[in-house]
């Protein structure tokens, strides 16, 4: 039995479902942390998950159209499947929005990244690369002037504080997360089952994450710090780590070697998380809203994170085993499928 598709990369998905758990760490922690739970903030806390988030799904979209492409697909098809899955989570994420669980939805921002990323899907890799760079400069220094100068005015105008909080100011700042999704989107075009570009990507991971690793440690979130330089190298920093950590995951998993196959044995409930992304995140939304409304016991504990964590990868274990595509994914597949015939959404 095939649990997986073919032409999904393991480390892909290792790497979604590592950053989808460790966003559970903001979300139901205690207020203080001692002990191994410090070590616990420190290793998912900050900037890191959800920037490895923005970055997987910038290689999974790049590995869907290429995937596309390749299997003789139109372009205008692949745009239109995307758009159909953007409008969807944005709907869903502002549903999510409703429920007071306590997080910061990412999905309707998600959904709009899909929506303004349509017209570059075949930007080549050096304007790509030059232009996420520049997003990723203007978007910090925008965020920080919009947050501190322009905020404070427009408290009244919920509208506008929407779209504020959309662009610049909210937990993911689109001028920002396009630079990610780009990053993301560009690595996607290597060769990346080769031994060579795994290294290299490693190297670099690991050179970004070393330069700043003291920005990394000691600010919490991007803005913690108030000032642009500070700021920008909590953003290289956790890119750095992003990447890095999906390269080393691609060295320990390629190929059909021992090293890979007890990797995969060992990390596969993880793989079985990052295969089913929004599923288990709106489920966490969902249970944190109900959680909460019984006055959220256990909250000065770390058991609400483990509980969490422990029902997601044992859920997408045995949902993976036998079943297969999450069902949210399986729901968002079907909803944008062409009329025609299916195209094959790789690391959906």
């Amino acid at each position: 039995m095939r649990v997986f598709d073919a032409h999904r990369i393991a480390a892909i998905d290792i790497a979604r479902g590592y950053a989808v758990l460790t966003m559970f760490i903001a979300h139901a922690q205690p207020d203080q942390t001692s002990g191994w739970g410090h070590l616990l903030t420190i290793a998912g806390g900050g900037e890191r998950p959800r920037t490895l988030f923005a970055i997987t799904g910038g290689l999974a979209l790049g590995l869907f159209v290429a995937s596309g492409l390749r299997r003789g697909g139109d372009l205008r098809e692949l745009r239109r499947t995307i758009a159909i899955r953007g409008v969807f989570l944005i709907a869903l994420g502002l549903f999510l929005q409703t429920m007071a669980s306590g997080v910061s939805v990412v999905l309707d921002t998600w959904g709009l990244l899909f929506l303004i990323a349509l017209p570059f899907l075949r930007v080549r890799n050096v304007p790509l690369l030059a232009g996420s760079t520049v997003l990723l400069l203007v978007g910090t220094a925008v965020k920080l002037w919009v947050g501190t100068a322009v905020n404070p005015v427009l408290v009244l105008h919920t509208e506008l504080l929407q779209l504020l909080d959309w662009l610049t100011t909210g937990s993911y700042p689109l001028l920002i997360w396009l630079a990610f999704l780009g990053f993301g989107y560009a690595i996607s075009r290597l060769d990346l089952s080769r031994r060579r570009t795994q290294l290299v990507l490693l190297v670099i991971g690991v050179v970004l994450f070393a330069a700043v690793v003291d920005a990394a440690f000691t600010t919490s979130a991007p803005g913690s710090s108030d000032t642009f330089f500070g700021d920008l190298l909590v953003h290289v920093s956790a890119i750095g780590f992003a990447v890095a950590l999906i390269a080393g995951l691609l060295l320990v998993t390629s190929g059909m070697g021992t090293v890979a196959r007890i990797a995969g044995f060992i990390l596969f409930p993880l793989r079985a998380v990052g295969s089913m992304p929004l599923t288990i995140y709106t489920a966490h939304v969902l249970a944190l809203a109900t959680w909460r409304g019984f006055g959220a016991p256990g909250f000065e504990t770390w058991f609400p994170f483990l509980a969490l964590s422990a029902c997601s990868l044992v859920f997408a274990t045995l949902w993976r085993l036998f079943v297969g595509q999450g069902p949210l994914e399986r729901l968002i597949s079907s909803l944008s499928r062409p009329p025609a015939r299916s195209l094959p959404f790789v690391n959906r």
